[in-house]
């Protein structure tokens, strides 16, 4: 017997040293973009259209990411993959940055709350459970990719 494999490498076959960097892909890409996209959604105040947006996407990407390695063979397709998780990873976060308040942010900015200390005291209580949620997600789908 052989060496054990993820999932869906069983069917192509792939060695287990590349399914594991694969995987690490996956997770690495998907954790950058949702960081990425998370920071440029804060930025430009859209936070409303975050949760729309990740709902509407969220199984159509997270299916085309299971399928695309028996659809695409090549060495960009768990960065495809990490890319097309987002609106999975993106999900948890969006639910608490949902019911945040406007005035929450710019009232810590007026009581002079410099960077450091909103993303300390305001948004990592705000979004700890969800960005757990995230990881958990992100290496559990890399596992089953």
């Amino acid at each position: 017997m052989g060496a054990p494999r993820m999932i869906p490498f069983l069917i192509t076959g792939i060695p287990l040293q590349a399914a594991l960097l694969s995987g690490l892909l996956i997770v690495i890409m998907g954790l950058l973009g949702t960081a990425v996209f998370l920071c440029l959604t804060i930025a430009l105040r859209a936070e409303q259209y975050l949760y729309p947006l990740s709902l509407l996407l969220l199984l159509p990407c997270t299916g085309l990411s299971i399928v695309l390695p028996l659809i695409l063979h090549s060495g960009f397709t768990p960065l495809l993959q990490g890319i097309l998780l987002l609106p999975l990873l993106v999900f948890p976060l969006s639910l608490p940055i949902k019911t945040l308040q406007p005035s929450w942010f710019a009232t810590a900015q007026e009581l002079g709350a410099n960077t450091q200390a909103r993303l300390r005291f305001f948004w990592w209580p705000l979004l700890q459970k969800a960005v757990f949620i995230s990881l958990f997600l992100s290496f559990t789908c890399s596992i089953v990719q």
